[in-house]
């Protein structure tokens, strides 16, 4: 059994959240301007991806940049995307991150605004430069009926009503 002892400083760690925030709000800007470059700037060759949407794996960077030109068509020709509830845990040379995403589309009835979505990203300092190696992004569903539960307003825990199903 071995143990991992953390021996980044404070600041070198602040840095490297400041440096991966950086990334996420980069990424975050490429999505609003639909830039395919600038989206997959920061993944592997050999990054997986679980998307909300199928296929259920999407492995790498050039798959991932595809994937989001096959799924762009489809949104509105405005919207941005908003982000909030970003958390950034840093140990050593790895390092994950979670946070809401959801799009800002005009018309506002759009369907790709319905709902919020997770997303977790882990990261790793390869050459000294962050890069994803694995991001997955989900809404959740409600397990009785399998339909999307959305996420429509992040500040309230909602849930769906079970009643006397599982009885």
């Amino acid at each position: 059994m071995s143990t991992y002892t953390n021996t980044t400083s404070a600041f070198s760690t602040a840095q490297d959240e400041a440096e991966i925030r950086r990334l996420i709000e980069a990424w975050s800007a490429a999505v609003s301007a639909r830039d395919l470059d600038g989206i997959a700037a920061n993944y592997q060759p050999d990054t997986l991806l679980f998307d909300a949407i199928p296929p259920y794996k999407t492995i790498g960077r050039d798959a991932i940049r595809q994937a989001w030109a096959n799924c762009l068509p489809f949104f509105p020709e405005q919207f941005r995307l908003e982000r909030r509830d970003l958390t950034i845990q840093v140990a050593g040379d790895t390092a994950f991150a979670h946070f809401l995403i959801h799009f800002l589309p005009v018309p506002a009835d759009d369907p790709c605004g319905q709902t919020w979505m997770r997303v977790t990203s882990g990261f790793r300092r390869i050459q000294g430069a962050w890069k994803v190696l694995h991001e997955h992004v989900s809404v959740p569903f409600n397990p009785m009926n399998s339909q999307v539960w959305f996420i429509r307003n992040p500040d309230v825990v909602d849930i769906p009503d079970y009643g006397n199903a599982c009885t």
